[in-house]
């Protein structure tokens, strides 16, 4: 997959954690939060991919985001990571494959792992 360099647009986005950076999502792309689609997720090399079912892009948050109001975790795999809850800044998007693959679990560590791969070789930075 190729990335494309994008040009960052930053803006205040106020929320119940305090302001907090964002970028200025492109079209097509849905923050996790304000989804009212289904949605898949993983949480790998210490970052959150998020694609939202019909959205020609996946997002990046930083840390283990649950994208919900309120979460009761019944069973936690991942003790040692913060679950963060709430409105959480997009850092950081790459464009998704054929859309008929979006909850395929397979797909998301593959594309997690090609994202930080192109993190390590400088083509982006989060922010």
């Amino acid at each position: 997959m190729e990335y494309v360099k994008y040009a960052y647009s930053w803006r205040d986005e106020s929320s119940e954690h305090g302001a907090a950076m964002t970028l200025e999502l492109p079209a097509g792309l849905t923050h996790p939060y304000d989804a009212h689609r289904e949605g898949a997720f993983t949480y790998r090399h210490g970052f959150t991919f998020t694609w939202v079912r019909g959205d020609r892009y996946i997002s990046v948050q930083r840390g283990r985001v649950a994208n919900a109001k309120h979460v009761k975790v019944f069973t936690d795999a991942r003790p040692g990571h913060d679950l963060l809850t709430g409105r959480r800044p997009v850092l950081d998007f790459m464009p998704a494959p054929n859309a008929d693959r979006w909850s395929d679990g397979g797909v998301m560590a593959e594309l997690a792992d090609q994202w930080l791969a192109s993190q390590r070789a400088g083509m982006r930075r989060p922010a």
